[in-house]
């Protein structure tokens, strides 16, 4: 049974300006799962967030309009059986009042291992093997000359290694997707795929396939997010495979939010995190909880199956995430197990979805019942470095751009063939997606 706390003295108040995003970070218990919602506002009307290892809350605030009047909010922790209460008031003004400060910021300093910069005799002279074990990706060669700079800017930048400290968020699934032919569609995904090439040899009588995929990258600054009068989601990815296929293996960043209708101003909250999922394993998304993001962070995301401390081959035991805060310098690397299930790489994805999201939970003999979330305002949102490598190609050769010959470019719609996500390519290693609607 559930114990339920309330302690005054854990009550936050903040001013924050407003038409603006404020972080603010708030102290639960460690690894709680926490729910944020106006005071009487139910369960479901909650945006879900979590505590990380130090019980560290992190989310966003943005009223509409400057007031002097208080938005009163509850933030509720679970852990360990023990729920907790605190309360949250926060003023919309430009000026912090003495009893109404602004949030702290309050990010602590990450632990881990820093990985150094390569030199540039590093650069040339370190296998795929060595620089995998330092925490790199392969590096191109001098034949994709754009995928080589791109690696070098990232190799040459010293981060922090963190260990990840993850969650499975039950509530929420980054699904696969069955996009339509001719004019690409889909109800959850927009962005590109890139499918295996055709070969074509002296004889037989008609063309194969290439090699697969076993490594997918991109880049891009966290979008973010506003959503309606109730919760609105959206999550920036790259993966391999997912389109009419049994796996999809993917990472990346969320924007989530939810707008609240005082009688003053309305105030929305927004949630923003990384997170990793492997299907059919993991049936739900895998947060990072121990490694921040915020809006306009600058993320390199790489996805591949190998070993542990090893390059890229779709014979590895592991399907491998390497996220790359660039803003902040933190670097992780999750991995979780192939099993039993094999990746065919038989394509490189870079996408924008809305994601699925739990619409009705479980009751009685039932489970929960999962839909297509509303998809958050995200605004427009660059993704560049968006290279694949195709598997058994020798040291620096097999990358590829994701406007390939077997390319879709995907529009998100919904139901009633409304578009809600486009995209439109920049050039060879970079995209720009729009948002259009919320559902």
């Amino acid at each position: 049974m559930s114990q339920h706390t309330h302690d005054p003295k854990s009550s936050f108040r903040y001013t924050v300006p407003p038409r603006a995003f404020s972080p603010v970070t708030v102290r639960t218990a460690p690894n709680a799962r926490c729910t944020i919602r106006p005071e009487g506002a139910s369960e479901s009307e909650a945006l879900v967030v979590y505590a990380d290892p130090d019980g560290l809350v992190r989310f966003h605030a943005r009223p509409s309009v400057e007031s002097k009047e208080v938005a009163r909010l509850t933030i509720e922790s679970h852990s360990a059986g023990a729920v907790t209460r605190h309360g949250l008031e926060l003023r919309a003004d430009f000026e912090p009042h003495p009893d109404m400060p602004a949030p702290p910021d309050d990010e602590p300093a990450p632990t881990g291992t820093v990985r150094a910069a390569l030199s540039a005799d590093e650069m040339v002279r370190l296998s795929d093997e060595q620089l995998a074990e330092r925490g790199h990706s392969p590096r191109p060669g001098r034949d994709h000359p754009r995928a080589l700079r791109a690696w070098q800017r990232a190799a040459r930048v010293p981060v922090t290694m963190v260990r990840p400290h993850t969650v499975v968020r039950p509530d929420i699934t980054h699904g696969k997707s069955r996009v339509q032919e001719g004019p690409a569609s889909s109800l959850n995904w927009s962005g590109f795929e890139l499918r295996r090439s055709l070969r074509f040899g002296p004889t037989g009588p008609g063309p194969s396939l290439a090699e697969p995929y076993d490594w997918v990258r991109g880049r891009w600054r966290v979008p973010a997010a506003t959503g309606e009068l109730q919760k609105a989601y959206s999550s920036m990815w790259v993966g391999l495979d997912g389109d009419g296929t049994p796996d999809l293996v993917q990472a990346g960043t969320e924007s989530d939010a939810v707008t609240y209708a005082f009688p003053w101003f309305r105030l929305t909250i927004a949630s923003y995190y990384a997170w990793t999922e492997f299907l059919p394993q993991q049936q739900t998304s895998v947060q990072v909880t121990n490694f921040a993001v915020r809006p306009g962070d600058d993320m390199l995301v790489e996805v591949w199956i190998g070993d542990v401390g090893g390059p890229p081959s779709l014979a590895g035991s592991q399907g491998v995430f390497l996220l790359t805060n660039l803003t902040t310098g933190v670097s992780t690397t999750v991995y979780t197990p192939v099993d039993n299930t094999r990746v065919g790489g038989s394509a490189a994805v870079w996408i924008v979805e809305r994601p699925t999201i739990i619409v009705r939970p479980a009751s009685g003999i039932f489970g929960n019942q999962y839909g297509y979330s509303d998809l958050a305002n995200y605004g427009s949102a660059v993704m560049s470095e968006a290279y694949a490598r195709k598997a058994n190609s020798a040291r620096g050769q097999g990358y590829a751009g994701y406007l390939g010959a077997r390319m879709k470019q995907i529009t998100m719609i919904d139901d009633g063939n409304a578009v809600l996500s486009t995209v439109t390519p920049l050039d060879g290693e970079s995209m720009r997606f729009d948002w259009k609607a919320f559902a």
